[in-house]
């Protein structure tokens, strides 16, 4: 076990099948190598109740809340980023990126207002009112950073962030990542056996994880119902949802990215 401090943002002691024990600090950049998947990262930010153990974020002691309390914490705290494969193709980016502030409740004014500023950040805004399949690979993956991004959480999740991009545009996206843990104390934890990103990271752990067999109902805890999935989300977008559209990658002759610096960390409103 390695702590980095005497009080990690992100605490997880005999967690998940292998009784895994983790501490990450605040604004610490945490690569794990390994056995790792998406899977294993929504289990860590507290949004999968179903893993055993115990598990801290922000002090706060996850494994004692009910399921419904425990998502509602997590999702204010911890941002797992979508797979590119997530995005909707029937809206553009800066409402791919709005998505999870409409979901919320905020108005679609604001909430594009914020989508637009970590556009900015990630070096994405200029193709803010393309369609995900006029995207790159490495536009895609930052537009689905920004809408993990968007809610400002403290700690980002993300699995293989840099998988199918070319080696200049790796070392942009990590670079414009640093910036964010930087200037808003960002904490991020990367599944990934990128060894570009494992010398990026403030320090490796290696963790192979067993997914744990799933467990009968709990009668006590069903009272509680979680929240409702949105069954189409575009509709939110006055979009009609169509459903198997494939996700063509168009790629357009354009320059070299121009790196954005990101803002202040007062900006983050926590």
């Amino acid at each position: 076990m390695s702590i980095p401090s005497d009080n990690p943002i992100l605490l997880a002691r005999d967690f998940g099948p292998d009784a895994l024990t983790l501490a990450v600090g605040e604004g610490e950049i945490v690569a794990l190598p390994g056995a790792c998947d998406e899977g294993f990262l929504r289990a860590l930010s507290g949004a999968d109740p179903a893993w055993p153990g115990g598990l801290w974020l922000q002090g706060e002691p996850l494994h004692t809340l009910r399921p419904a309390a425990r998502l509602r914490f997590a999702h204010t705290q911890c941002a797992v980023a979508p797979r590119v494969g997530k995005l909707l193709p029937e809206l553009t980016v800066a409402e791919n990126t709005a998505l999870p502030l409409i979901l919320t409740g905020l108005g679609r004014q604001e909430a594009r207002r914020r989508a637009l500023r970590w556009l900015e950040r990630l070096d994405a805004a200029a193709c803010a009112e393309w369609r995900i399949a006029d995207l790159t690979p490495s536009e895609m993956r930052r537009v689905a950073l920004a809408r993990a991004l968007v809610l400002d959480p403290a700690i980002l999740l993300a699995e293989d962030p840099t998988d199918g991009l070319s080696a200049p545009e790796r070392l942009h996206l990590l670079r414009i990542l640093r910036a964010a843990s930087g200037t808003h104390g960002l904490t991020i934890i990367v599944a990934t056996d990128d060894e570009d990103v494992l010398r990026w990271a403030d320090r490796s752990i290696t963790v192979k994880v067993k997914t744990p067999a799933a467990e009968p109902a709990n009668t006590e805890l069903a009272a509680e119902p979680l929240p409702a999935p949105i069954t189409e989300p575009a509709a939110m977008m006055n979009h009609a949802a169509h459903g198997g559209i494939p996700h063509r990658i168009g790629r357009h002759a354009r320059g070299e990215h121009r790196f954005s610096p990101v803002g202040s960390g007062a900006e983050r409103g926590r």
